[in-house]
């Protein structure tokens, strides 16, 4: 059996902008934190990070809107715990963000391996997806100040 050693992923630091109320995020800091190596290509991580992006932004918009008129320009400047440096509310959004790229890569790569081993590992991903999902959930409603539990009466 050959072992084929994933390359690293190229250095690039890039900078993804989206609205000015919410931080850019930085590709680097994403792989960093969330361990992706260079299987997945910078144009791919780019494309799920943006579309990540898009969603944390549109859940979050009546917030953010809600923010704005209370005269915060940005999550940054919201009051917050601190986490080293960083706002909490950063941190989260950051979080969030990472959460739901790494779910939607792991989705989509996770079907490479055809092979019996493989069916099992992509299997046994549905628990670290099911759990990137809820982690960027539980984010996304921590930075609007709402508890992890959602449950409604019927």
């Amino acid at each position: 059996m050959d072992f084929i050693a994933p390359q690293p992923a190229k250095e690039t630091d890039e900078t993804i902008s989206s609205d000015p109320f919410f931080p850019a995020i930085r590709l680097a800091r994403y792989r960093d934190e969330m361990r992706t190596d260079g299987t997945v290509t910078a144009a791919r991580l780019k494309q799920a990070l943006a579309n990540a992006i898009v969603e944390a932004n549109r859940e979050l918009n009546r917030w953010r809107l809600l923010n704005i008129a209370k005269g915060y320009a940005t999550l940054g400047t919201l009051p917050a715990s601190r986490i080293g440096q960083e706002s909490e509310l950063v941190y989260l959004y950051h979080r969030a963000v990472f959460c739901l790229t790494k779910a939607n890569l792991t989705e989509r790569y996770r079907d490479i391996d055809t092979t019996q081993p493989g069916t099992k590992k992509a299997e046994a991903m549905e628990t670290t997806i099911d759990d990137l999902w809820r982690d960027a959930q539980w984010a996304l409603r921590r930075i609007q100040g709402q508890d992890h539990a959602i449950v409604e009466l019927i």
